[in-house]
C-alpha cells in the first residue's frame, strides 16, 4: 500500500495568498465600477437639471409679456454683487411660457435668484386673484450656478447694459451669464430675444 501525498503547509499558504490577492483585485474592480456608475448618475442628473433650467428660462424669456396691471412691474432687474464680489443679479418678469410647468394661457411672474444652494427659479400666476391656486416653485434647479449676471439690450442703442430703467417695458434681448462659487463662468450664457409674440 502506497502513502497518499497531500499538500504541504507551504503550498496551502501560497494558494491562500494567491486567492486573497485575486479576491482583492475583484473587489477593487467592482468597487471602482460602482463608484463610476454613481459618479455618472450624479453627473447626468446635474446636467439634466441644468438643461431643463436653461430651456425653461429661455422659453419664459422668449414669451415675456408687458401685459401687466398698471403699477405692477413687467420686467424688474436688480443689479447686485455679493460680499465675495460674485455677480448676484435678480430678475423678475412676466411671461406666458409654453414649456411645462408654465402654460400659455396664464400670465406668470418668474423670478430668478442666485443663492449659495444654486439658482432658484420660481413662478406664480401674475393674477393673485386666481382661484385654482396654480403655482410652481423649484429651488436650486441649477446647483452649479451660485452667481448670475443679467444684461439687457434696448431697442434704441442695441448695446448691452446691466441696468434697465423701465420696469413697465420689456428690453429687446436678455443675456444671462452664470457663475460657480469660484467665480468661473458655468456653460454658455443664455441669450434670448424677448416678446417674440409681439414682434411684427
Amino acid at each position: 500500500m502506497s502513502a497518499r501525498r497531500g499538500f504541504t503547509l507551504l503550498e496551502l499558504i501560497v494558494s491562500i495568498a494567491v486567492t486573497g490577492i485575486i479576491a482583492l483585485l475583484v473587489y477593487g474592480s467592482a468597487s471602482a465600477g460602482f463608484d463610476t456608475r454613481d459618479a455618472l448618475a450624479r453627473h447626468r442628473a446635474t446636467t439634466e437639471a441644468e438643461l431643463e433650467t436653461r430651456v425653461l428660462v429661455v422659453d419664459a424669456l422668449r414669451h415675456a409679456s408687458d401685459d401687466a396691471n398698471p403699477g405692477t412691474p413687467a420686467f424688474d432687474l436688480m443689479d447686485a454683487v455679493d460680499p465675495r464680489g460674485l455677480p448676484s443679479d435678480q430678475l423678475t418678469f412676466l411671461t406666458r411660457g409654453v414649456v411645462p410647468p408654465l402654460g400659455a394661457s396664464a400670465l406668470w411672474r418668474v423670478t430668478l435668484v442666485p443663492s449659495p444652494a444654486g439658482l432658484l427659479v420660481s413662478a406664480a400666476p401674475a393674477d393673485n386673484a386666481r382661484s385654482d391656486g396654480s403655482s410652481w416653485t423649484n429651488g436650486a434647479v441649477f446647483a452649479a450656478a451660485r452667481g448670475m449676471d443679467v444684461e439687457v439690450m434696448s431697442l434704441s442703442d442695441r448695446a448691452w447694459s446691466s441696468a434697465w430703467p423701465s420696469s413697465a417695458q420689456l428690453p429687446v434681448a436678455v443675456r444671462i451669464t452664470f457663475y460657480d462659487a469660484a467665480g468661473q463662468v458655468v456653460g454658455a450664457p443664455i441669450v434670448a430675444r424677448l416678446g417674440l409674440e409681439s414682434v411684427p
